[in-house]
């Protein structure tokens, strides 16, 4: 036998090619040139649901769904034109229609060849719906997988930042430590040195007989006993705040009646010259409100004034009542505080720059501001460096017909 020739009966081989086209675990459609089912393997059926006979003759549009059949005349033409072997439908939601109406996602390999001078196409129908349960299966896991990963991503940023808040936290109250500490050290130095100097003198003088000069001395141990205790109620105040173990107890106040006893306690501290005023402007001066909380507050801005005023100046009070609000204001002719420092104003233990020669604990105006919060008012100011400051109070009360 020559090379190349075959010892295979023809008869088989045809046989071969018959098993082959009707045992096909795929569904195989032969059509002509004008889309006739001409042949189909029993798969082809199967996939179908169609009885046997039941599709030769027909058109292969049959076997799609409405919304394809006229775009697959177009395309099916332009096949017939220019044949080719491609495939179909891959990357594309091309599906088939049963013969109950029901449709499925397929591919289609399509393959021409001509018998007599007649073109055939040849197509290859793969039920894809397993594929495409696995592929939605597979986006969907990817998608739960994004969702996840977003979500973990933001926790891990909200715990990221949380850590971040900590930590500037703890570096404040560090910051806020040592700032204390530092104030404290020195606060309570500074008069403490001058009783127990003042005790000595009033000891060695007492022995001479020189009454004017040991009351001198009596006078400041008395003036710096009353700046220790300042200092310890501006710290005993802020602490009860943080810890909120202060709230509002309204009571019915008689605002002149309160002011007046206040200007004439402060002006035992106040420096030589400088004249402490007070006025009411309305003709109200009772109003319901917390004594001891507005009474601090006003405390610490006249104190402030009288500290950071000089000499031979005036320092005024004065309040009014109008529609249930109670306003009041300290007005000084002091040193002002400077621009750049105005943004800190109201934070604990901050002091300007220009007071930081001056006994002070850097509390009173942020004391201020939270007796304001807790009363549901509010605390403003104006000032020019050099030439004074005047702080507003406005807390809205319940005023008290005389």
């Amino acid at each position: 036998m020559a090379q190349g020739e075959s010892n295979v009966d023809p008869l088989k081989l045809e046989r071969v090619r018959e098993m082959l086209f009707s045992t096909a675990s795929e569904g195989l459609v032969v059509v002509d040139q004008t889309g006739t089912i001409r042949m189909h393997n029993p798969r082809l059926l199967e996939l179908f649901g169609y009885g046997e006979g039941e599709l030769l003759g027909h058109s292969i549009e049959q076997l799609l769904p409405d919304s394809f059949r006229k775009d697959h005349v177009r395309h099916r033409g332009r096949y017939g034109k220019h044949p080719v072997r491609r495939q179909m439908g891959s990357g594309l939601d091309l599906k088939g229609l049963r013969k109950d109406g029901s449709s499925f996602p397929v591919e289609v390999g399509l393959n021409h060849f001509s018998v007599d001078n007649e073109t055939f196409v040849m197509g290859l129908v793969t039920d894809i719906t397993g594929r495409r349960a696995a592929e939605e299966a597979l986006r969907r896991s990817h998608a739960d997988l994004e969702e996840r990963v977003k979500e973990r991503t933001a926790e891990l940023a909200k715990a990221a930042k949380a850590v971040e808040t900590a930590y500037e936290r703890e570096k404040e109250l560090n910051a806020l430590k040592s700032r204390f500490v530092s104030m404290a050290s020195h606060e309570f130095r500074t008069p403490l040195s001058t009783i127990m100097g003042s005790a000595d003198l009033i000891a060695r003088w007492s022995e001479q007989g020189d009454h004017e000069k040991v009351m001198r001395h009596v006078d400041r141990i008395r003036s710096k006993v009353r700046d220790l205790t300042s200092i310890l109620n501006d710290f005993l105040s802020f602490e009860r705040i943080g810890q909120g173990d202060v709230s509002a107890q309204p009571e019915e106040l008689d605002i002149v009646h309160l002011c007046i006893g206040l200007v004439e306690e402060l002006r035992g501290g106040a420096k030589a010259g400088q004249a402490v005023q007070y006025d009411h402007a309305t003709e109200d001066r009772n109003i319901i409100l917390d004594r001891n909380m507005l009474l601090n507050a006003l405390t610490n801005l006249m104190t402030n004034a009288i500290k950071y005023s000089p000499e031979n100046s005036p320092i005024t009070l004065r309040t009014g009542i109008a529609n249930d609000i109670l306003t009041a204001s300290v007005i000084d002719h002091g040193i002002g505080i400077p621009a750049d420092d105005q943004v800190h104003l109201f934070e604990p233990f901050f002091r300007a720059q220009n007071v930081l020669t001056t006994q002070g604990t850097g509390l009173g105006l942020h004391l201020v501001k939270r007796y304001m919060d807790l009363m549901r008012g509010e605390v403003k100011y104006t000032t020019t460096p050099g030439q004074g400051s005047t702080f507003t109070i406005r807390v809205a009360g319940k005023t008290i017909e005389p």
